[in-house]
């Protein structure tokens, strides 16, 4: 339950943000966020980073921002570190500023959580939930504030799409009847529990349900974080792909902050909920066909070879980055590789992903696209490919793993043309 002194002091007037919280900023989403918030006129983003000093914070913004290739440094006097922890009660942040920031605030992106979907519910509750409720007491005091919440959707496991008529509107919200089987998505479940309890006392919550976010639709610079993302890599550092019935939507990150940005600009439908995700979902034997047409060489193998080589790889390179949590992930091969038409490998492997277009409903985004003059461009061979470009100047530059020597070859024979 969200404590009783939590409530909306009076209600925001509508009127363009100026000065903004955003949790997050250090992360894949956040760094898009950030540079998208700082394209509005005159607004100032008060960034919460966990940090031993405010120059520190602000290195490591920086640093997030050049990792992901947005930063500018016309942006340095609009950003503001704010030194704190979402863990901690009061944000970790001293009363005065706790004050200060109360009077000064405007609106609140919160786009920070904890993301391990090897950890259970109790590892996350300290950042995913108690954070949730120290923004809402933050919004409660002093100024008038909106709040714009980045949740999953995952909080509707399977058995929930499940028991679904059609598909899931976007005012429906989780029920107790299905609870979401790993932490993340379990503490992103009672986020959003405690988002309703502060709606319903005056403070105006938007919330953004996301599915699989991806790379920017130009720069292709992956998640470090992102499953769909880690098995590429895992693919690439073995030179192996394989067939597989997986299919996701693909929306790339740049698309999501934009639409965010829009309406929090906007104060388009205020207080709503939608589930921002392309209404067209991919295969990943399509991401990993753009590779091999970018002159990537990844020999295809049995879905049980590949494991049994990242299993290898990981026995001799235990601590390569992201390696070891995606073989802890992916299901293990029934039979190791003796029966190829073992369909409930396949099923479990294609499971890990969802093809959210098929189980979501998108009315309320798609209005608000149209309100906003807005549309979901196409992903295609432009925004695949430049995926596979940014992994293939790596090659060249010989930092993305240790990819097969064929890719190698590969890569230089197409740097030459």
């Amino acid at each position: 339950m969200l404590p009783a002194d939590i409530s909306a002091p009076s209600s925001p007037r509508h009127r363009a943000p100026r000065n903004v919280l955003l949790t997050g900023a250090t992360g894949f989403i956040g760094a898009q966020l950030l540079h998208d918030l700082l394209g509005l006129r005159d607004v100032r983003v008060f960034c919460l980073i966990r940090s031993a000093s405010a120059p520190e914070a602000m290195s490591r913004v920086q640093a997030n921002l050049r990792h992901f290739g947005l930063w500018d440094e016309s942006l340095v006097p609009r950003i503001v570190p704010v030194v704190g922890d979402l863990s901690q009660p009061g944000l970790g942040l001293p009363p005065e500023v706790l004050d200060g920031l109360a009077q000064t605030l405007d609106t609140l992106v919160h786009s920070g959580a904890l993301v391990n979907l090897l950890n259970d519910d109790e590892a996350h509750r300290a950042a995913n939930v108690a954070g949730t409720v120290e923004l809402l007491r933050l919004a409660s005091r002093g100024r008038p504030k909106t709040v714009h919440h980045l949740s999953t959707l995952s909080v509707f496991p399977e058995s929930a799409r499940a028991r679904a008529a059609g598909k899931i509107p976007e005012d429906a919200e989780p029920s107790e009847a299905s609870l979401p089987t790993d932490g993340y998505s379990q503490s992103k479940w009672v986020a959003e529990k405690l988002l309703s309890q502060g709606r319903s006392r005056g403070i105006p919550v938007t919330l953004y349900r996301l599915g699989e976010v991806m790379p920017h639709s130009s720069k292709g610079i992956p998640n470090p974080r992102g499953l769909a993302d880690a098995l590429l890599q895992a693919c690439l550092r073995l030179g192996l792909s394989f067939e597989s019935s997986i299919r996701l939507d693909y929306t790339p990150v740049d698309h999501v902050s934009r639409f965010v940005v829009e309406v929090l600009r906007s104060n388009n439908a205020r207080g709503g909920c939608f589930h921002v995700l392309q209404p067209e979902s991919i295969s990943f034997n399509d991401i990993l066909g753009t590779f091999a047409r970018h002159g990537i060489g990844l020999r295809k193998v049995l879905y049980a070879e590949f494991w049994q080589a990242l299993t290898e790889r990981v026995a001799h390179y235990p601590t390569e980055k992201g390696l070891a949590s995606l073989v802890a992930l992916l299901p293990v091969p029934l039979g190791a590789g003796d029966d190829p038409e073992d369909r409930r490998t396949e099923e479990a492997l294609a499971a890990l992903f969802t093809d959210a277009t098929r189980h979501y409903a998108l009315e309320r985004t798609t209005q608000a696209l149209n309100d906003m003059a807005l549309r979901w461009p196409p992903v295609d061979a432009r925004v695949l490919g430049a995926r596979a470009e940014h992994h293939l100047a790596g090659l060249r530059r010989g930092i993305a793993g240790q990819p097969s020597r064929r890719a190698a070859r590969r890569a230089r024979s197409a740097a030459a043309r």
